[in-house]
């Protein structure tokens, strides 16, 4: 069952409705609490990503996804470019089968590929482990602030502590600055 996933990466411009109807499929199913965001060809709920790495089976289903976009960050006061990853899901039915990891692992490529300092995602708590364990780093004690949009699209200024992850990729994580989190804008 899982021999017969094809990857790739693809770019936001390449994708036809049909590819964001099931990526949304996917996103509807894994984030159940959310799904009312995923309806149609919404494939995002924030900022549109400019690469996805996807996993699909022979019928074309989408059985994982992650977005990721280039973006800058204010850390400390200071611009920090940042690949900002997110919606990361893998259909339930894989999940403990090693995709997410290999899911993740060909995030890290794919921000490798675009050549930013560090990855960065918002992370709940129950999955922080999940990321540690393929060497993202949590900041637990630094505030984030950002623009959440409601489905409708109103802008909602949000505060969150904790949570916060950084993947060094071609900076070291002590160069990380510290201080606040500010995101000026929106998440993938």
């Amino acid at each position: 069952m899982t021999d017969d996933i094809r990857w790739e990466v693809l770019e936001e411009s390449t994708l036809t409705l049909p590819d964001h109807e099931a990526i949304t499929a996917l996103l509807a199913h894994a984030f159940p609490d959310w799904s009312h965001w995923y309806v149609g060809g919404r494939s995002w709920a924030g900022m549109q990503p400019e690469r996805r790495v996807i996993a699909r089976d022979t019928d074309g289903v989408v059985l994982a996804h992650v977005g990721i976009r280039r973006m800058y960050i204010s850390v400390g006061g200071r611009d920090v470019l940042v690949g900002d990853t997110g919606l990361v899901a893998v259909a339930p039915r894989l999940q403990g089968t090693g995709k997410g990891r290999e899911l993740m692992e060909r995030a890290h490529a794919v921000l490798e590929g675009l050549a930013v300092p560090y990855g960065f995602l918002g992370a709940g708590e129950n999955r922080i482990p999940f990321y540690a364990n393929l060497g993202w780093h949590h900041f637990d004690d630094v505030v984030g602030d950002y623009t959440a949009f409601t489905a409708e699209g109103a802008g909602m200024p949000m505060t969150d502590q904790g949570g916060w992850m950084v993947l060094p990729v071609a900076e070291r994580l002590e160069d990380w600055p510290e201080g606040p989190i500010l995101l000026n804008g929106q998440q993938v």
